[in-house]
């Protein structure tokens, strides 16, 4: 039922906490500037993101926001038990009848369960958006529930992200099964659009491609840098399978001319096998946000080598990449389909490199060194092109959506 206050409510879910969804803590924050009442439904993670979701959880509360955090481990061991029961049974059926509704949900992900649970508790929204494949079917019926209006944002390509064949079949088909339901859906990427087209087979009427980019006051004047190339990558965790392991031997044969910066959590058994000893890689803890953002102003070059292992990877537009080009920075990608599309938009912010070919990594490296001058000299000037590439800019589009389809 709609809301009786004079401001409208949204109601929040994800799979996630905060720390590892920057895409919603936008959307939040997006709500509160323009007044409406948020409630979020959220996940509790005990690992690395603890504090820093902490933080974020106090800073929003402070401004009124609702919070209904479940428990993602075993601290709640009947809650998670349940969960997990539900989903091995539900896979097991899966491979033996078409499921459909909370059964598929079950399937696709544990986390349905403590959703449902929460949403039975909501009163009152006039919109109820989900995040993550875990949260699809939770906000149907959240939607449904509460008679409100309905939206998703599918920041990635769900049914092509990792190896799990059929994993992916039971998102793609709860996909199917409630994208077209919802009164809007919001797209992190052109082509992450377009496969989801392709298996629904048409487009819904109020789909909308909204770009990861972030707030511009986040991001500093590039600072004035001498020495060695300086070099940065950031992600949740620093471990095999993104890139990496791929460019470091070259970086490591070119301790006097370059320099590598890594931020995120460190996987043990990564840093001895691959960091150990490196003298001109430096590793970081994890930061919030902003001041990550404000970090990437004492660096030259952001690497993006995101590597198109599975389908999902090829089509995304991630984080870093549009956060390196917010910040100034150049940048070395490797040559997935939505990387090579998306910076040929641009002149002089990048470059693309097959990084799988071998000694392709210290070739690249060594055009770097050789172009340091120029790099730095362009610095301002690519941190001025993308001032208007942003999230004040590019929110406006759900802004409307959300305004457009008022009850």
């Amino acid at each position: 039922m709609a809301n009786n206050n004079s401001f409208l409510k949204i109601l929040f879910l994800t799979t996630h906490n905060l720390a590892a969804n920057p895409r919603l803590v936008k959307e939040i924050k997006l709500a509160l500037q323009h007044n409406y009442e948020v409630e979020v439904i959220c996940y509790t993670f005990r690992n690395w993101s603890y504090e820093i979701n902490d933080k974020m959880l106090q800073e929003f509360q402070s401004q009124r926001v609702k919070f209904h955090c479940i428990e993602a481990g075993r601290k709640n061991i009947f809650d998670w038990f349940i969960a997990v029961s539900k989903e091995k049974l539900a896979r097991l059926f899966s491979q033996i009848s078409s499921l459909k509704n909370a059964a598929l949900a079950n399937a696709v992900s544990r986390r349905n369960v403590g959703l449902l649970a929460a949403v039975n508790k909501i009163n009152s929204a006039d919109w109820v958006i989900g995040h993550n494949p875990g949260a699809l079917w939770a906000t149907l019926t959240a939607g449904e529930r509460l008679k409100c209006k309905m939206g998703f944002d599918v920041e990635d390509y769900h049914p092509g992200e990792g190896n799990d064949v059929q994993l992916q079949g039971l998102t793609k088909k709860l996909m199917e099964q409630v994208l077209p339901k919802m009164d809007y859906v919001s797209f992190a990427a052109p082509m992450i659009r377009e496969a989801v087209k392709e298996d629904l087979g048409s487009e819904g009427k109020n789909w909308v491609t909204i770009l990861n980019y972030f707030p511009s006051t986040e991001f500093i004047t590039p600072s004035s840098i001498e020495g060695p190339l300086q070099l940065v990558w950031f992600s949740q965790n620093i471990s095999w399978g993104r890139g990496l392991e791929l460019a470091i031997p070259s970086i490591k044969n070119n301790k006097e001319n370059v320099e590598l910066h890594l931020f995120g959590n460190i996987d043990a058994r990564f840093y001895d096998t691959i960091l150990k000893g490196i003298e001109n890689i430096k590793v970081h803890s994890p930061l919030p946000q902003k001041e990550l953002h404000q970090q990437l102003s004492r660096f030259d070059i952001g690497l993006a080598l995101e590597l198109a292992d599975d389908r999902n990877r090829g089509l995304c537009i991630t984080n870093k990449i549009l956060a390196y080009l917010q910040a100034g920075l150049f940048v070395l990608a490797s040559n997935t389909l939505a990387q090579q599309n998306f910076l040929i938009q641009f002149q002089d912010v990048g470059i693309i490199n097959d990084i799988l070919k071998e000694r392709n990594a210290s070739v690249v490296i060594d055009q770097l060194v050789a172009k340091k001058e120029q790099i730095r000299n362009q610095k301002e000037f690519r941190f001025l092109q993308f001032k208007n590439n942003c999230w004040e800019v590019e929110s406006k589009k759900i802004l409307k959506t959300w305004r457009q389809s008022k009850i």
